[in-house]
């Protein structure tokens, strides 16, 4: 066989074995969107369903459907529901509750603020309601959850989920309904069809080069040293192309945490759940692979929580929250969430705080994730002694205080202490497994308050960290908005 022909030959197989492979990724790249976006659909339904069981059918037998039905408790009632469940996924626009009157499909409860010109008063006619969405009331259809792709009425195109409130009998008294655009709804999965697409592409362009080196190589030495010169061309492109690829990691890191974060939280619920409910009725051994199993889920929700903090911060899409607080019991409620686990380790847990409340405008989620990090870790690292964490307050300043009794943190180490994925090396010690991003989200936290943060530290003599934050930060709900 000559050579040219068995380069054809290794040409012919290579592409064969490129083509299969990039159908391939193709191939998983669809089903992965696909199964998100079919895992969606059944979150939405559930949610809708889930939001119609909580409502109280006797409220809504009270309202009339009419203008008079503004003023009334039970009216009041369901919108409070409706501004809930609103408010408990950020993608949901608009939350309502509707049902037939006099052959049309009128509103009865909007979580719209009555002064936006997207409320719709009690007796308004929607207009763009479907023969369909009265067969549930006409008896020609159970009252299942239903999911509707894509809506479109006067207010846009939609997603939109719809669940029924039946009263004792099963018969069903008004149509829930929530709504998501839909380019905000389906805008992960486009985004994972985008970079599985290129992911996949740039495996193949990678599959083409090792081929493409491979049968030169066997073509002879002169096509060796010419492959030679195209890789070193190639090195540029492959240069520029993982430049791009490290601009669309944080992306997709953020993606796949936001995707990460409900089935996670969903296993972490359902086994805490299980601990508490099924533990008489299961062995010993059993009790044991529970217990390993929350643990993991409760670490694994911290890991995604963090990791997609972390990568918020860096886009800047970290949203702070301002309210009015009390810094002191900020720093109580901590510290009572941590008490069992200090008591299991049999070192102390103590507060210094100032007497009487300390008023303050800060985002408390934030403030609680800081101090959390950082009393969990000066626990996880104190055998002997204990923890004292100290608040003092200025005019314009609140500092923290975390000092423990601990090995203290190595010179070597220090310059490395905030950075994301650092751990202390000390190979005998089990306490370095973690990711290494509690320090940096807590720096990147405090930072992003206006705050600064920082240690003092002896090895072998323990450590102390402080935080300062501004006592009281501007935002929007610390502005009245909403």
């Amino acid at each position: 066989m000559s050579i040219k022909r068995a380069a054809v030959i290794r040409g012919a197989i290579a592409f064969i074995l490129i083509a299969i492979v990039f159908t391939a990724g193709l191939l998983i790249t669809f089903s992965i969107a696909n199964g998100q976006k079919q895992d969606y659909f059944r979150q939405r339904k559930i949610q809708a369903a889930t939001a119609a069981a909580s409502m109280d059918y006797n409220d809504l037998n009270a309202l009339k459907g009419g203008p008079a039905d503004l003023d009334s408790p039970a009216y009041q009632r369901l919108r409070a529901s409706l501004v809930r469940i609103k408010g408990s996924d950020s993608k949901v626009r608009f939350v309502y509750l509707m049902r037939p009157t006099n052959g049309k499909m009128v509103f009865l409860v909007d979580a719209e603020d009555p002064s936006s010109p997207d409320f719709s008063p009690p007796g308004q006619a929607y207009t763009e309601a479907k023969p369909a969405d009265f067969y549930v009331f006409e008896g020609k259809r159970p009252p299942r959850p239903e999911i509707e792709d894509p809506v479109r009425d006067r207010w846009g195109t939609w997603l939109s989920a719809t669940a029924y409130i039946t009263d004792s009998a099963g018969k069903p008294v008004a149509l829930l309904g929530t709504d998501v655009d839909v380019a905000s709804a389906l805008d992960s999965f486009s985004q994972t069809r985008r970079l599985g697409i290129m992911f996949d592409s740039l495996a193949a362009a990678l599959m083409v080069l090792v081929a493409l080196q491979w049968i030169v190589w066997k073509y002879g030495k002169d096509s060796r040293l010419a492959l030679q010169r195209d890789m070193e061309q190639s090195a540029v492109r492959l240069n520029e192309e993982l430049l791009k690829a490290d601009r669309v990691k944080s992306d997709f890191i953020q993606l796949a945490s936001h995707e990460l974060r409900s089935p996670v939280n969903a296993v972490n619920i359902a086994m805490q759940t299980l601990d508490k409910t099924a533990g008489a009725k299961l062995s010993p051994d059993e009790m044991t692979l529970v217990e390993v199993a929350r643990n993991g889920s409760t670490r694994l929700v911290d890991l995604v929580d963090n990791l997609l903090d972390i990568t918020r911060i860096e886009a800047g899409d970290f949203v702070l929250r301002p309210r009015e607080a009390d810094a002191a019991e900020l720093v109580k409620k901590t510290a009572q969430m941590l008490e069992p686990l200090a008591k299991n380790k049999g070192v102390g847990l103590t507060t210094r705080l100032p007497e009487g409340p300390v008023d303050c405008v800060v985002d408390s989620h934030t403030i609680l994730r800081v101090l959390e990090n950082l009393i969990a870790n000066a626990i996880k690292f104190t055998d002997f002694g204990g923890v004292v964490v100290e608040l003092r307050a200025t005019g314009t300043k609140l500092l923290f205080q975390v000092r423990d009794t601990g090995p203290g943190i190595p010179d070597s180490f220090k310059e490395e202490l905030f950075k994301k994925f650092s751990r202390i090396d000390r190979p005998s010690d089990f306490r370095t497994t973690g990711a290494g991003m509690g320090l940096a989200l807590c720096k990147s936290m405090v930072e992003a308050q206006g705050g600064r943060i920082w240690f003092d530290s002896e090895e072998g003599k323990g450590a102390t960290f402080y935080f300062e934050v501004p006592r009281y930060q501007k935002g929007a709900e610390a502005d009245g908005e909403k």
